[in-house]
């Protein structure tokens, strides 16, 4: 193998490369041997199949297979033995492959050097909020808004939608997998949109023991499998109903909180809000970094990865004017492009970073993060792990953390000063930077050749994007215990961004072997089925010759046991004329 030209334009990188006849011949016979190590074939022991039989069988699907894998493995040997950098997978193309070996294209975009500078010039400022009563009884009233106190009705009471009731539920269809039909003291909210309206219709005016016949059909995605697409009939008993009131701030509405008092409940509400708005204010503090270090650098950034990451911006821009009925114009898509070559200036810088400090993102780190994720969806749990267990779908999770590690490092390492901040101030600077639509004049209409990027944009970008874009963009406030989960620290691991990037690079390759083998082996089916047929056609043949030769042995065995009886039947009568002449 030998590399006969090579040639540059920025980033970007094409190599001509030459694999001599020798080393493809090789490869060819290697796979041969790897197929008569594993097929069956009719009179042959496994593993003893003559390469011979093999390549009259399975001959031009094992080439095409094994110079498909040679190519690949040859330039992942190019970029190896180039010592060189690269962003996602390297393209191959064959353009000759004839009696002088074959001959092939690798284009590929370096990643960008960099050169790190000392982080400890930056300034930061750290806003410190300013929590009132106002915020600490918006957390109270939010609670308040969520928990009800419920009192019990009279018995002559009428049901009504918005009433809590008890009922002693007997399950009357026979359900395999149901372990008891009979649920005592069942209780739910009449009219609860979550509930099926044949679970609540049919009690609406009924009082305390009534007995209602409920026929209920679930939907088709109901999430127990066992009811998903069935109807099921009930016989609710009705034993309690009560009527919503509010709660009042007292020492009761803190004992169902769990305090001892009012006065404790109000400063856990207090604690609430500040770790409320310190999140922002710490998102606040991080946009400031980030574009620091965008300002601390420039280099040019891979085509390749600044278009898939505008496609990801302009996507989201596109949603989020269409729910406020505004549009995308020419000036916005302009910003777009700002907004994306600045993230993956930002991401570049944040790998090495990570890849000199010797910032790592450990598994228990991962699988935290996944099993918060999986939380988000009961009933699916394991659809999320098991989306979540491949390679492209777990760089979704890592991203984030990773990004996470490295701007606490830097905050650690830049110099930061702390102000007060009131909490109309501190929400006023996080919506600012994403105010693209305000309404100051007419807009002015993109028109289809400048809309030609947007065109591009595909719904099923990476995961990935969708959870670095929510770590920039995050404008909505979370709830501390989600931020002390986010950023919990486990065993670091040696891993770096430089390895997730092949981790990548390998899944691809994994994905295209697939498909290869997977074409490889409708071939060797083919194959087989018609070397079947020639062994049927083979053998038939061999034993008619075989019954010809059998029959021809047999019939020379009775003409010469004929002779035999024909010579012994002479002697015979030789002696007897003897005897009488005597």
């Amino acid at each position: 193998m030998k590399v006969l030209s090579r040639t540059s334009d920025n980033l970007k990188r094409c190599y001509n490369v030459l694999i001599d006849p020798e080393e493809v011949s090789n490869a060819v016979y290697g796979k041969l041997k790897q197929i008569a190590q594993k097929v069956k074939m009719h009179g042959f022991r496994p593993g003893k199949v003559p390469v011979d039989i093999i390549r009259r069988t399975y001959g031009a699907s094992a080439s095409v297979e094994a110079k498909k894998e040679l190519v690949e493995n040859m330039a992942k040997r190019v970029l190896s033995e180039e010592k060189l950098s690269f962003t996602f997978a390297a393209a191959t193309n064959v353009v000759k492959d004839d009696e002088n070996g074959i001959e092939f294209t690798l284009e590929f975009e370096l990643a960008p050097a960099i050169e790190l500078v000392d982080f400890s010039s930056i300034e930061l400022v750290k806003r410190v909020p300013e929590i009132t009563d106002k915020e600490t009884n918006d957390v109270l009233n939010e609670i308040l808004g969520h928990h009800k106190k419920w009192i019990d009705e009279p018995a002559d009471k009428e049901v009504e939608i918005g009433n809590r009731v008890f009922v002693d539920l007997v399950t009357k269809t026979k359900i395999r997998k149901l372990k008891d039909d009979v649920a005592s003291d069942f209780d739910f909210v009449v009219g609860d949109a979550d509930l099926i309206e044949d679970f609540w219709k049919p009690l609406l005016g009924a009082k305390v023991s009534d007995v209602r016949e409920l026929i209920v059909s679930y939907p088709p995605n109901a999430l127990d499998k066992s009811l998903a697409g069935k109807t099921v009939e009930y016989s609710a008993t009705i034993k309690k109903v009560q009527r919503a009131t509010d709660y009042a701030v007292d020492d009761e509405f803190a004992k169902f909180l769990g305090h001892e008092n009012i006065e404790e409940t109000k400063e856990w509400a207090k604690s609430r809000a500040m770790a409320k708005y310190e999140y922002i204010s710490r998102d606040l503090m991080k946009r400031d970094l980030l574009e620091k270090i965008s300002e601390m650098f420039e280099f040019d950034v891979p085509t390749g990865m600044l278009d898939m990451e505008y496609s990801e911006v302009v996507r989201q821009l596109t949603e989020e004017a269409r729910k406020i009925n505004k549009k995308m114009t020419p000036e916005i898509l302009q910003e777009c492009r700002k907004i994306a070559e600045q993230r993956v200036r930002i991401g570049f810088v944040i790998a090495e970073v990570a890849k000199k400090e010797k910032i790592a993102v450990s598994r228990n780190e991962v699988a935290d993060a996944v099993r918060n994720i999986a939380m988000m969806y009961p009933g699916h749990e394991k659809e999320v792990w098991d989306t979540y267990s491949k390679g492209e779908a777990v760089n979704a999770v890592v991203g984030p953390i990773l990004e996470l590690k490295v701007v606490n490092f830097l905050f650690d390492t830049a110099k930061t000063t702390e102000e007060s901040c009131s909490v109309e101030k501190l929400i006023e600077l996080d919506e600012e930077p994403f105010d693209f639509f305000k309404d100051d004049g007419p807009q002015k209409e993109i028109t289809d050749d400048s809309v030609s990027a947007e065109a591009e944009i595909k719904d099923d970008v990476s995961v990935e994007k969708d959870a670095e874009a929510e770590s920039d963009d995050a404008a909505e406030p979370r709830e501390a215990d989600e931020e002390v989960a986010a950023e919990k620290d486990a065993e670091a691991e040696s891993d770096d961004a430089a390895e997730f990037r092949e981790a990548d690079e390998e899944a691809a390759a994994e994905k295209d072997a697939e498909a290869e083998s997977d074409d490889a082996a409708e071939l060797r089916e083919a194959d087989e089925e018609v070397a079947a047929e020639k062994d049927a056609e083979a053998e038939s043949d061999d034993a008619a010759e075989l019954r010809e030769a059998d029959e021809e042995v047999a019939a020379e065995k009775d003409e010469e046991t004929e002779a035999v009886e024909h010579k012994k039947d002479a002697r015979k009568s030789s002696k007897k004329k003897k005897s009488k002449a005597e």
